[in-house]
């Protein structure tokens, strides 16, 4: 009587013929897969909401009266669509000239904090000159310097110069970059293959033609996170042009909500349809530009 296992057995034992699941292990794993991402997107629907709740309840609100407002749980949406408060914003309180003055500010500082840092990223990751790294890693130890501390100093450079109360005040401390964008475009160029700017230069191509024809076509995606973190910053930026202006026609939307909110009797209608407004365009960039930041983080993780 032979002992040696059959054909059928050894094809079934071996690893590269795994036992087929039966129909009650499938069912199981499927169950728990179900039941681990149904947990899963619960907890990140809880997430989520947590944030997205404030603006529902903003939005809600800013097309109600005052006595909706008091009367009705903010939860409750509102029973027409009146732009009354809107209209009254952007009108009457002057909100379309804080609107024009924010976007003009950030247009200019998003522009030049892309330009300037582009230029300084390509000096500290392509350009070899004495102390270059030395002096990459001390302008980088500024991150740890909070913003409150250069106010003052920054504020009596101003006033010395002139430049108090004017636009110039308001994007020209940032508009040659900053710490953080330019270590961010940096990091990016270091990724780009030494070769393909050396065969630049060999074709005859000069260090400006290496970084228009060559890098910044490369670094699209890390160029659009970095004009987006300006536009951000510049749009919400709050203290400093709370500090340097004290006209109203030279307000941001920032100084302009809190103006509103200050010195009148608080409309928390008005009030809210002000942040509205200041909110939507900030919606829109991000809507039109959300796959060139899922992208550049995804090339970043990769990299």
């Amino acid at each position: 009587m032979s002992l040696q296992p059959s054909a059928t057995q050894k094809s079934s034992d071996s690893p590269g013929h795994p036992d087929p699941k039966t129909p009650a292990q499938t069912r199981r794993f499927s169950s728990k897969k179900l039941l681990s991402l149904t947990a899963y997107y619960g907890i990140l629907t809880a997430i989520a909401a947590v944030f997205l709740v404030p603006y529902v309840f903003t939005f809600f609100a800013s097309f109600k009266s005052i006595g909706q407002i008091y009367d009705e749980p903010a939860w409750v949406p509102p029973t027409s669509l009146s732009f009354t408060n809107f209209r009254y914003d952007l009108v009457d309180a002057s909100f379309g000239r804080y609107l024009g003055n924010t976007a003009f500010v950030t247009v200019i500082l998003t522009f030049g904090q892309v330009f300037f840092s582009i230029l300084a990223a390509y000096a500290f990751a392509r350009l070899k000159f004495p102390g270059r790294d030395r002096l990459f890693w001390f302008y980088l130890v500024t991150l740890m310097v909070p913003s409150i501390v250069t106010i003052i100093p920054l504020y009596t450079i101003m006033r010395l110069s002139h430049l108090l109360n004017t636009y110039w005040v308001i994007f020209l401390p940032y508009v040659f970059g900053t710490p953080y964008t330019i270590f961010l475009i940096r990091q990016f160029f270091r990724n780009i293959p030494q070769e393909i700017i050396d065969s630049a230069r060999i074709d005859g191509c000069s260090e400006g033609g290496v970084l228009r024809r060559i890098v910044v076509p490369l670094s699209k995606p890390v160029i659009v996170t970095t004009a987006l973190i300006a536009f951000v910053f510049g749009w919400n930026n709050f203290l400093w042009p709370l500090i340097a202006i004290n006209s109203n026609s030279r307000y941001v939307l920032t100084t302009g909500l809190a103006y509103f909110q200050s010195y009148t009797e608080v409309q928390w209608n008005q009030l809210l349809a002000g942040s509205v407004i200041t909110l939507i365009p900030l919606i829109v960039i991000f809507a039109i530009f959300q796959k060139q930041i899922i992208r550049s983080i995804q090339m970043t993780q990769i990299r």
